[in-house]
């Protein structure tokens, strides 16, 4: 029997490599070799011949998946040569990360003309004059980007450049004594992407006192073709729900002219009304009667938390190999038949939707949370990604000991320091849980949030209960101050750019912190064994290397030192495994 070949990266690299080198013109070609590079660590070359195979084929959904995956977790720099094509067509796929995409596509621009030079006027000059230089005749170029505008359609501008030539570009349009601001059809169509913007980012952008006394001034009607240009400005500040009669019909919203306009408003209008008939629909399995809940609920009906619009879809049943990570196998046992899941607060439903596809078909996937406005935009996505396993209900988790139900796993993350004694709660979810169970919970920490219990002495902060002009202002302060000045570390947070986001970021009705020692005795008088921290890779391998006599996933003493003397890595939250012994 012949004796087969060591298996070789390299001699498969060099392969595909000739292949393409073959056939320049093959999508497929250049796909397999992207693929090879990754696994040869080498994701800018991936990169570059993944975009290029989308740039040849648009419709290759793998290869748009793969730019996407990469996108998030590697940033563009001039030395890739990725391809602006492939990068626009990979928007077209729902099942991608558009989030990623975009971010990288500002990212791509800002290098290049005619964005670069705008920007630089920006900083230089002031903003006005960058939004000046826009709409002339070089700028005008940076208009008709379809990749431009194909991140500020899908996705929420993350760049505080961007944000101050778009807020300043909207206030020139508005303010501009030219009776007919869009006589371009360039300049019209661009500022219904903005719009689309808007609506992405709930309208965060921060507006001056004359820009309200304009907007008193404008002519709102949808069935005038004269009045577009001021509804148009309209909703570059308010939602158009806000603007329009509540009881259009189809025929109406069907006579917004221009094209560009309608196509922007129909969907809005049309999800608005679906989203209030699911809020009302909704199951409710407890009563919500704790005061914080209470408050909790109302900050999250007024702005359902996060406003997620793409998901890079998991691979069906994938989770089981992940849990592997934390898990031995004969834990993983019970994944071999039908078995439940609980998200316990799942918002609008990014996790759950992720949670209930990377499952797979075996799991029943129940996803509660305080407000129906989170769970009606929740059931909304489960049905977009096609997640039939997953169905959802308005509960309190202080309310769900009143269920006779156990569950395999339960996932609560960025729930229960929300509440007003987080560890009550979380004694409430682990009754819930089956002997043997696995629990995955996210807390924040106190040492990574001790500037935000900093930020809330600060004179200008507005307090919890801020209106949205109120949050605008503040985080207009934020946005002028100088670096390391309270709160600018804020900005490096995607949650900056929305105005939920913001919210909960920063001005969430309740908050709790919390520790590793007390959370170590937590687990140890509770009967959870602590699984592992789900964090990057290069940071496991760095308390690996600090801490080699651990046994993974390491001592929670030990974590609590390295945090001690490298916090940021929870930045976010403790996001853990553990499992009910």
């Amino acid at each position: 029997m012949p004796i087969s070949a060591p298996f070789s990266h390299d001699a498969v690299l060099a392969q595909l490599e000739r292949d393409v080198a073959g056939k320049p013109k093959s999508a497929p070609a250049r796909y397999r070799l992207a693929v090879a590079l990754l696994n040869v660590d080498d994701p800018a070359g991936a990169i570059e011949q993944g975009s290029a195979a989308l740039a040849l084929d648009p419709r290759l959904r793998d290869a748009a998946r793969l730019l996407a995956s990469l996108l998030q977790r590697y940033e563009l720099n001039p030395e890739i040569d990725i391809s602006i094509r492939g990068l626009e067509a990979a928007f077209a796929f729902h099942d991608v990360d558009r989030q990623a995409l975009a971010v990288s596509a500002i990212r791509l621009l800002k290098e290049q003309a005619p964005l670069a030079r705008i920007l630089a006027t920006g900083r230089a000059e002031g903003w006005d004059a960058a939004a000046r230089l826009l709409q002339r005749k070089d700028g005008r170029a940076l208009l008709t980007s379809r990749l431009f505008r194909l991140a500020l359609i899908h996705g929420v501008n993350t760049d505080i450049d961007i944000e101050c030539l778009l807020t300043a570009f909207r206030r020139d349009l508005l303010l501009s004594p030219d009776g007919d601001r869009f006589r371009e059809r360039r300049l019209f169509e661009f500022a219904c992407a903005l719009v689309q913007q808007c609506l992405n980012n709930e309208y965060v952008f921060f507006v001056a006192a004359d820009e309200r006394d304009r907007l008193n001034q404008l002519t709102i009607s949808a069935d005038s073709v004269a009045a577009a240009g001021d509804l148009l400005l309209a909703c570059l500040y308010q939602p158009c729900h806000a603007l329009l009669p509540a009881d259009m019909d189809a025929s109406r919203l069907r006579r917004i002219a221009p094209r560009a306009l309608r196509e922007v408003l129909q969907p809005c209008l049309a999800e608005r009304n679906a989203l209030a008939e699911r809020s009302q629909a909704m199951p409710r399995l407890t009563v919500i009667a704790d005061d914080t809940s209470r408050r909790v609920e109302q900050q999250y009906i007024s702005d359902p938390y996060p406003r997620w619009l793409s998901l890079q879809t998991p691979q069906s049943a994938i989770a089981r190999a992940a849990l592997g990570e934390y898990f031995a196998p004969d834990d993983l046992a019970f994944m071999d038949a039908p078995f439940n899941v609980l998200i316990a607060g799942c918002g609008t439903g990014q996790q759950a939707v992720s949670a209930a596809l990377g499952y797979g078909p075996d799991a029943d996937v129940l996803a509660v949370d305080l407000s129906t406005s989170s769970l009606a935009y929740a059931a909304q996505m489960a049905e977009r990604y096609d997640a039939g396993n997953l169905r959802f209900a308005q509960a309190d988790i202080l309310g769900l000991d009143t269920l006779d139900t156990t569950f395999d796993i339960i996932e609560c993350v960025g729930v229960l320091h929300h509440m007003a004694d987080p560890y009550d709660a979380w004694r409430i979810l682990i009754d819930r849980l089956r002997p043997g169970g696995l629990m995955l919970t996210g807390l924040y920490s106190a040492v990574s949030r001790a500037n935000f219990a900093a930020l809330w002495d600060d004179a200008d902060w507005p307090g919890a209960d801020a209106d949205d002009d109120a949050l605008r202002h503040f985080r207009r302060i934020l946005m002028q101050r100088e670096a390391g000045r309270p709160g600018t570390e804020l900005l490096v947070s995607k949650d900056f750019f929305a105005k939920s986001g913001f919210r909960d970021l920063a001005l969430h009705v309740s908050e709790q912190h919390c520790s590793l020692p007390d959370i170590k005795a937590f687990l140890d008088a509770n009967g959870l064994v602590f699984g592992g921290f789900h964090l990057p890779a290069h940071l496991s391998d760095g308390f690996r290397q600090a801490y080699p006599e651990d046994g993974w996933p390491g001592s929670l003493e030990h974590w609590a030192a390295s945090e001690q003397a490298h916090p940021r890595p929870f930045d976010g939250m403790y996001n853990f495994w553990s499992r009910k012994r």
